[in-house]
């Protein structure tokens, strides 16, 4: 507050026994009588005084040396309804017995009016400030700047109705209770404070709060770091909270934050949770090295999370269950102890054009009945599986590069029934895709390819349809099929193994229609143990070794092949198969047809 040095008064305060003696003994018996552009000095001691009303404008009450003002009444320090008016250097401390109950008492009301409190302390055995309006259309807007507000009781700072006080390079702490809560209509900056040593939440943004807390400091309370919930739509930014009990931002009911820039770290608990009917926009956060999960997501929840950094977690990166959705976009998740990306229950989220890798488990896990859409993303150099898929779980996976992978590239178990289509799988340790149990996945043009250990391996009872890949240059076959695996495989393309095409064993069977299978450095196609496949119309062209080999037990249908190309012969009947061959065409095999 601005005020020209001519038209100010000056009164002192000082204590009887002074040797400079004031105008007053007392701040209470000063404020009584003075009028407008007045400064009152209050020169240092202890000033025991009754509930104190500031209701006069365009006032300052300044500190001279180290004052104390202390209180004993069930009642505020001091009731502010002023504007314009200053209050610097001051220690207030409200002092009650401590079997008093203390809920709705605080140090310091701001009722109305625009007071600036400046380098005070205050301190007490109830609250710390609250700031209430005394009627609905005369909303308080204090300034308090560099304050302490410390050993306070149920809270620190509560601001509440359509209140709009600015809070800026405040120290809170040592508080049993939460730090700061913002409810009703609550508006409102908090900005630069340092907020520490809370017994609940630092931060609890309720109701339908719109307040902004920006480039604060939360660590080391007992619970969480922010807590938003019910319709609160409070602006969260560039806030740096770590070493929380419990989760640094937890968002709730039908809250919906923005909370944008902040960095969450080094929780006991986890990163951000968003939970209940929840939504919110979280954009450009990093989230790291929290005990829990990065981010966890459920119930019926619905975030937006764009283009954070979910890294070095303890535990999973990215957690959804319940029947939540959300979309995740540009985000990077890595380096996470357990899986980048978890999905169970329900969860049907869209994931699209994120970097997911360097996780010690899997890169994405998708169980019990989850779906969800992931399209565009990076899935690269995860411990475990890049993509596992079990249970009955029903995913979309569209344009997504899965690579290099230290296990499999997709691991689909049980009875999982996801559509993959039009992804880049390449470079995995264990096989680029791999399917066991009752699998009936539904792969469309996919490139499949480099896998170390084979492109794609057909396991267990698996019954997957696989039309219009390219599955190409695996270091194991292309494709094997085994067990009693039955898949459906048409107008696909194998070309280019190392070892064969095509291979179907055990007691597998399948269909395998118009399929184009070449330049394999073994056979292109080989049928064992006692398979039962039917080819029909396909191209089996151009091997090193022999296009068609069948032996063992096998049985199976062959009809409408065209075999030509190969050094070897082109088909081989060996062992006790004895296989059904019906209008193929056969040339250009080496050592004869």
């Amino acid at each position: 507050m601005e005020v020209e040095a001519e038209s100010i008064r000056i009164v002192t305060v000082s204590k009887v026994e002074s040797p400079s003696p004031g105008d007053f003994n007392s701040l209470s018996d000063a404020l009584a009588v003075v009028k407008p552009n007045t400064c009152v000095r209050i020169l240092a001691g202890v000033y025991e005084e009754p509930p104190i009303i500031v209701d006069v404008d365009d006032i300052q009450v300044i500190a001279d040396g180290v004052v104390s003002i202390i209180c004993r009444s069930m009642d505020a320090v001091l009731k502010l309804r002023s504007r314009r008016t200053l209050l610097k250097g001051l220690k207030l401390i409200l002092v009650l017995p401590e079997e008093v109950e203390t809920d709705g008492l605080s140090c310091i009301v701001v009722e109305n009016g625009s007071v600036t409190m400046e380098e005070c302390h205050i301190s007490g055995s109830a609250g710390g400030v609250l700031v209430m309006p005394s009627a609905p259309d005369d909303a308080p807007e204090p300034v308090f700047r560099s304050c302490h507000i410390t050993e306070c009781k149920d809270f620190a700072i509560k601001v509440m109705g359509g209140s709009n006080p600015h809070f800026d390079q405040c120290q809170i702490y040592n508080i049993k209770g939460f730090g700061i809560v913002a409810c009703g209509d609550a508006r409102g900056v908090f900005s630069g404070n340092d907020i520490s040593s809370t017994s609940h939440a630092a931060v609890v943004s309720g109701g339908k709060s719109a307040s902004t807390f920006d480039g604060n400091t939360i660590h080391h309370c007992s619970q969480g770091g922010f807590w938003v919930q019910e319709e609160s739509v409070s602006t969260i930014i560039n806030n740096d909270v770590h070493n929380t009990r419990l989760a640094a931002f937890q968002v709730g009911g039908h809250a919906n934050p923005t909370i944008m820039g902040n960095t969450a770290r080094e929780s006991q608990g986890g990163g951000i949770v968003v939970h209940e009917n929840a939504l919110g926009v979280y954009t450009r956060n990093t989230v790291r090295n929290n005990r829990l999960a990065g981010v966890g997501v459920t119930d019926d929840a619905d975030p937006l999370f764009t283009a954070n950094t979910i890294c070095d977690g303890q535990s999973g990166g990215v957690v959804l269950h319940g029947k939540c959705m959300g979309v995740f976009e540009r985000n990077r998740i890595t380096n996470n102890a357990r899986a980048n990306v978890g999905l169970k229950g329900q969860a049907r989220p869209l994931f699209d054009g994120n970097t997911v890798s360097g996780g010690s488990g899997y890169g994405i896990w998708i169980q019990d009945t989850a779906s969800g859409t992931f399209q565009n993303n990076v899935i690269e150099r995860n411990a475990f599986a890049n993509v596992a898929v079990s249970d009955s779980a029903t995913p979309l996976l569209e344009n997504n590069v899965i690579a290099d992978g230290l296990q499999m590239g997709l691991l689909l178990r049980h009875t999982e029934r996801g559509v993959y289509r039009s992804n880049k799988i390449s470079g995995h340790a264990s096989g680029n895709i791999v399917m066991l149990d009752q699998s009936a996945a539904l792969l469309v043009g996919n490139h499949i390819s480099r896998g170390r250990a084979g492109g794609v391996l057909v396991r267990g009872s698996s019954c997957p349809t696989i039309r219009q890949n390219r599955i190409t240059a695996n270091e194991g076959a292309n494709l094997a099929v085994l067990d009693e695996a039955a898949p459906i495989m048409e107008d696909n393309l194998l070309a280019d193994s190392p070892a064969r095409g095509l291979v179907i064993i055990a007691k597998a069977g399948g269909e395998y229609r118009r399929n184009t299978i070449r330049n394999s450095d073994l056979a292109n196609v080989y049928v064992g143990g006692q398979a039962t496949p039917l080819l029909e119309g396909n191209s089996i062209l151009d091997g090193a070794a022999s296009g068609l080999v069948i032996e063992d037990n096998a049985l199976g249908v062959f009809r409408l092949n065209l075999i030509a190309g190969h050094e070897q012969p082109a088909v081989a009947v060996q062992g006790h198969a004895n296989p059904v061959m019906e209008l193929n065409m056969v040339m250009h095999g080496g050592s004869g047809g």
